[in-house]
């Protein structure tokens, strides 16, 4: 007799691991009375039968704040007695949480979880079709969403309304699945208005998703919203985020400095109480007095309330603290987890021919910024950047100056660590022939 450990088995390997609210570490509550025009105006929409729209598209820039609000969402809804939350993706590169071809199957396990009716007809699809968590996204598409919410119609009577959360799509791995994942669900909702099921997008308004949701064919599906970066809301979220042990010093006074110029950007404040704590610089007076300095030279200059310009300024200042003589190893290191390699942070030294010793070394005042492995995972796990910011600022010349790492600065290194492992097996084999 088939159960739900059935679904789990067949599934296991084909579903995000740490997509769900309340499995991954990396989404941040937000304070209660954040985005409250936002968060009051989503929920509105949640529960207003018939739903005009079944798709809302929240997006922003980067680092303010869109997953902190549909967290906290998605946990007031998990605990509600009358919640209509059905399945909740953070797509997370860092995790490695963005495997385009485990959307729909992530979402058909969870709400296989939830709903016994769609479980059985999971439980009996995967049964006499195992293959299909390996076909393309279309295909799952049809079978997990249109087959039992539409032909079959598996809630009807049950459930007015289902609610899938999407949080982070610009971080799904490749712009055309990015694409193609909103052509489906708004098709779908367009062309089947019963369905129960509503949808709660959240990305950054990268041009390719712009693009997408400003289609003919698309523009009537969805209702849309944009998170001021800039907001008084924000800001009062930044003073709870800080954490406790931090508000006895330094004065309030310069805490609302701080969160004044941080204008509702969340990674501007993490990034600052990373650098801050820093236990490689070893004294976090000095170092939120370089943070005040910035703030106030940035206040000094034109389009000084500008919280990114605040952002790229830090990002500045960390990267002068790094010593000449292991700046270019530092900025090899980086560009390798630019170009996406993905490899092991051992590999990445080999390759660049740099003892593991002195990589981290190169790396040792950069731990605001990226995520470095420990020694004994780093066989295994590799570097990658806390905000995609960082990386943003990274590839602007006008922004990192001397610390510019361009496309065609990383094709020209790879190009000559290609060249120097052929030379040197070449050798190798000359004197093994020898």
């Amino acid at each position: 007799m088939l159960g739900p450990s059935a679904v789990h088995t067949t599934s296991q390997s084909h579903i995000l691991v740490g997509s769900e609210f309340d499995l991954s570490d990396h989404h941040p509550s937000c304070h209660p009375e954040m985005r409250l025009n936002i968060s009051g105006n989503i929920q509105v929409w949640m529960h207003n039968l018939p739903h005009e729209y079944k798709i809302w598209w929240l997006s922003r820039l980067a680092g303010v704040g869109k997953s902190a609000i549909l967290q906290t969402i998605a946990k007031a809804k998990a605990v509600s007695l009358t919640s209509i939350l059905g399945a909740t993706l953070f797509f997370l590169q860092p995790n490695e949480c963005n495997d385009p071809q485990c959307v729909f199957t992530t979402i058909a396990y969870q709400l296989s979880m939830k709903y016994p009716t769609y479980q059985k007809y999971i439980i009996k699809l995967l049964t006499f079709n195992p293959m299909m968590v390996k076909k393309s996204m279309r295909e799952q598409f049809k079978a997990f969403i249109i087959q039992p919410f539409v032909i079959k119609e598996l809630l009807a009577g049950s459930h007015n309304a289902v609610l899938i959360f999407l949080n982070g799509l610009d971080e799904c791995k490749g712009d055309n699945t990015q694409h193609e994942i909103i052509l489906l669900i708004t098709k779908f909702s367009l062309k089947y208005p019963t369905s129960p099921l509503i949808w709660l997008i959240m990305s950054c308004p990268e041009s390719h998703i712009q693009d997408t949701f400003s289609l003919d064919t698309v523009r009537l599906s969805y209702r849309g919203t944009e998170v001021d970066v800039d907001s008084d809301e924000g800001r009062c979220d930044h003073w709870q985020s800080i954490p406790s042990s931090l508000q006895q010093w330094p004065s309030k006074s310069d805490f609302t400095t701080i969160a004044t110029q941080s204008s509702g950007l969340f990674i501007f404040l993490s990034t600052l109480i990373r650098f801050i704590g820093d236990e490689d610089y070893a004294d976090p007076i000095s170092q939120l007095k370089i943070v005040l300095d910035v703030i106030e030279s940035m206040m000094l200059s034109p389009g000084g309330k500008n919280p990114f310009a605040t952002l790229n300024v830090l990002y500045t200042c960390i990267l002068s603290e790094i010593p000449q003589d292991v700046l270019q190893t530092m900025l090899s290191l980086l560009e390798f987890d630019i170009s996406g390699s993905g490899w092991p942070f051992t590999d990445n030294c080999s390759w660049l021919g740099v003892p593991q010793g002195h990589a981290y070394g190169a790396l040792q005042r950069l731990h605001s910024v990226i995520k470095i492995p420990e020694p004994e995972d780093a066989f295994e796990e590799h570097l990658y950047a806390f905000h995609a910011s960082f990386y943003d600022y990274l590839s602007l010349p006008s922004q990192s100056g001397m610390f510019y790492i361009g496309t065609s600065e990383i094709v020209q290194h790879n190009l000559h660590w290609s060249t120097n492992i052929l030379l040197k097996l070449h050798s190798v084999g000359e004197f093994l022939g020898a």
